[in-house]
């Protein structure tokens, strides 16, 4: 199993020499599991990404969103396997509408295409939050509900006693210990955390649906987290202050990591 990151920012992709080092796209992350590819959110960096499935001439795979919020999915209409007939895949979501709210999303007068102009074949599968979803060699991805405006789903995937959990897009409560959070991750080779905020400017942007990296390392600590990759980087964080955090966070523990764009991780 090994893990890909193509979008790492959150709200909205910042360009420009401030944010080369740590990347500007917004949230794509690629799991490559043996022969499969699984992809979670459809930010910016999924443009990149789906170049790089043509070129390895990856023809299935599963897309797996958080939510709907446009960081998450603005990469879609750029998504060139989408324009390719030899391409199967399914997008998967926690919502009953998904297709409808894509489909609202990519049309006029908002942008000149639609779905329609898709020719690649795909499912568009909406589960239930808390669902189990198995796919191919017995590839295990968990779901659970976490605490965002609109709503977001978080995952677990898991296959052959290794996983990854995927959480971004949730608002944790200051002093509140998330049982049911730590249950879902505890023992992840991989936690990707939201980590948008720092504590101590948190009271600032609460009901944003957002957390902080000081969460992420108390989360890990709870749950017995081998790796712990901070995420979502806020957009007004330049690779100055991404340092900064980068620093800080290293003199917590020697198992922390600031998500970069294309960081490759090995589970």
């Amino acid at each position: 199993m090994e893990v890909f990151f193509w979008g790492v920012r959150g709200s909205i992709p910042t360009p420009g020499k401030s944010f080369a080092v740590y990347g500007g796209n917004t949230s794509c992350v690629e799991v490559r599991v043996n022969n499969h590819v699984l992809i979670f959110d459809m930010g910016s960096g999924i443009k990149n990404l789906g170049d790089s499935l043509l070129q390895r001439k990856i023809n299935n795979f599963d897309i797996f969103l958080s939510h709907f919020h446009y960081d998450h999915t603005c990469g879609l209409p750029f998504f060139k396997p989408a324009f390719n007939s030899d391409v199967n895949f399914n997008i998967r979501s926690g919502r009953k509408d998904m297709k409808k709210v894509l489909g609202d999303q990519i049309s006029s007068p908002s942008f000149p295409i639609t779905l329609k102009e898709f020719k690649a074949n795909i499912k568009y599968d909406n589960f239930k939050v808390g669902d189990i979803i198995t796919i191919k060699d017995n590839i295990k991805i968990f779901t659970l509900s976490l605490n965002h405006p609109d709503g977001a789903v978080g995952y677990r995937l898991e296959y052959d006693n290794k996983s990854v959990s995927y959480i971004t897009d949730h608002e944790h409560e200051e002093n509140v210990k998330n049982e049911k959070l730590i249950n879902f991750i505890t023992n992840s080779d991989l936690l990707i955390y939201d980590s948008t905020y720092k504590d101590e400017e948190f009271e600032n942007y609460k009901g944003w649906g957002h957390s902080t990296w000081q969460e992420g390392v108390r989360l890990s600590n709870y749950s017995k987290i081998k790796k712990y990759a901070i995420f979502h980087h806020n957009p007004d964080n330049k690779d100055n202050v991404m340092k900064e955090i980068e620093e800080e966070a290293n003199l917590t523990s020697n198992n922390i990591m600031v998500a970069k764009e294309g960081m490759s991780v090995k589970i």
